[in-house]
């Protein structure tokens, strides 16, 4: 909310378009209509373009780009706690001071809306102080970072963020992030959101804003990493890890892909906590990456079972285009490879049953390809891009994929169809076996169908399957609530044939 200041500091724009409008102009009619003969009218031009500039500069002051993010975590079985954090740049501060003391502040006023009330339940102000002993040491990219914690019932909110120059409130932003509060099922393991940061170290510092348990966790309210920022850390809680996890063979595994799911950096490391509650700290070095935005992913796996739990977050890198220093290494991985040698009955069989992870730039190199050896180092690249660790010759990523190509085979088989060509099959070699399948043979007067669900897909997700005709053992996606897929929210009422002729 702007105070009595920024109408003070637009005082002069008001006065010089009064001046102009009425002093000048609308004295008198005749005097108007004198005023606006052709004689005058570069007059008038030199007028309207004087108040263009003056407002032009008026506003284009009058932005405080400011950033915000924010993660959930559990708190008590029926309440959560949302961290808020925002970030300004000290440059974009206006420091008023002598000497060697001069100070800048942004003032960030914070409301939350809670939509089943239909009420604000928070609403005030907070600052973020800069202290410097010369201003020229505000104008580099230094952010000035804060945070605020709250607690809430599970539901939707509209949390609204007023950013603004303390010296000058003229320069303000806003921005409005709706958020969902989840319930974190006791029955259940969960995972919580991902808090992205650009340092953590140990702490006994309780009184920090950034302290937790034993944490000292720097957030990054823009996601924005690369130049000095080489390195992407991130924080994330576990809950309830017993009651669907061993606790004997799981594994966190960190993964940044690209914007079409390729995986990019990759690591992963044992679990040996046995507390059925735990945090969970890593980093990555993402100094390789160019600019551009991607996607990091904490994922929470059985080895065993296979069952797993996932969280992403969007991040993006402001990076020169890097040289890649490696092609000799590549070169010498290709000669040693199966691809070497591999068929082209092989390579086309590899290309067709990487349909759904390929990109369309793929597919079109790859028809221009007319060689067999340029297919060859096309399939080695695509897989390697892919690895885990493109530094090995073993390609996990390649063996889990065929692992779910095979497995839809034997599964999902229809007719003459092989089962990765089905639609049942895309969906596990996609996205993996479901957490749960629910299976309703066809009845006398109804189709078959199944629902899949997936608990770690955008917090829980559903594919739905039937047959289109009675008896045929033929099932085709007729609804998803995963995002891209297939929706039809009426799909159950074309199950039953009956009520649909009306018998």
């Amino acid at each position: 909310m702007l105070d009595f200041r920024v109408i003070i500091k637009r005082l002069p724009f008001y006065f010089l378009i009064n001046w102009i409008f009425y002093t000048k102009i609308s004295l008198q009619s005749n005097k108007f209509i004198k005023f606006f003969k052709p004689s005058n009218m570069k007059k008038i031009i030199s007028i309207f373009l004087i108040c263009f500039f003056y407002t032009s500069i008026i506003f284009s002051q009058s932005k405080l780009f400011f950033y915000s993010d924010y993660s959930v975590f559990k708190y008590t079985d029926d309440k959560s706690i949302i961290e808020l954090y925002f970030s300004v740049n000290q440059r974009d501060l206006k420091y008023t001071g002598t000497n060697n003391n001069f100070t800048g502040q942004a003032n960030i006023e914070i409301s939350i809306f809670d939509k089943s009330k239909g009420k604000v339940v928070f609403d005030d102000f907070f600052g973020l102080q800069s202290k410097v002993s010369d201003t020229s040491k505000a104008t580099i990219n230094n952010k000035l970072i804060g945070q605020q914690n709250f607690t809430l019932s599970s539901g939707e909110y509209l949390i609204k963020l007023i950013g603004s120059d303390f010296n000058n409130p003229v320069k303000c932003d806003t921005q409005s992030i709706p958020v969902v509060i989840p319930v974190f099922d006791k029955s259940k393991t969960n995972i919580s959101e991902i808090e992205l940061s650009t340092n953590i170290i140990n702490s006994t510092d309780k009184k920090s804003i950034f302290y937790k348990y034993g944490l000292e966790i720097t957030p990054n309210p823009d996601a924005l990493f690369g130049m000095n920022l080489t390195t992407i850390s991130y924080y994330i809680e576990l809950y309830n890890i017993k009651k669907d996890f061993t606790g004997d063979s799981n594994y966190i595994l960190a993964t940044v892909t690209d914007l079409s799911n390729n995986i990019l950096l990759y690591s992963s490391k044992y679990e040996e906590s046995k507390s059925d509650a735990f945090v969970e700290t890593g980093s990555l070095k993402i100094d390789s990456l160019d600019k551009g935005a991607y996607l990091l992913k904490i994922k929470l796996l059985d080895s065993l079972s296979g069952k797993y739990l996932e969280k992403e977050k969007k991040f993006f890198v402001y990076n020169k285009s890097k040289v890649n220093l490696s092609d000799q290494n590549d070169e010498k991985n290709f000669l040693i490879s199966e691809y070497k040698t591999m068929s082209i009955e092989k390579l086309e069989d590899e290309y067709n049953k990487s349909l759904y992870i390929r990109t369309t730039p793929e597919n079109n190199a790859f028809d221009k390809l007319k060689s067999i050896d340029e297919k060859r180092k096309f399939m080695f690249n695509f897989w390697k891009k892919r690895s885990y660790n493109p530094n090995s010759t073993l390609n996990e990523y390649k063996t889990d994929y065929f692992k779910r190509v095979n497995e839809a085979n034997l599964l999902y088989k229809q007719g003459f169809m092989e089962g990765w060509k089905t639609d049942r099959g895309r969906i596990y070699i996609t996205y993996g076996k479901p957490s749960e399948i629910e299976a309703h043979p066809n009845e006398a007067d109804s189709k078959g169908y199944e629902i899949w669900t997936y608990e770690a897909i955008q917090g829980g997700a559903i594919c739905v399957f039937a047959e289109r005709e009675i008896g045929s053992g033929t099932y085709y996606l007729v609804n998803s609530t995963i995002r891209g897929e297939l929706q039809d929210h009426s799909w159950d009422t074309k199950l039953d044939t009956q009520k649909k002729t009306g018998q």
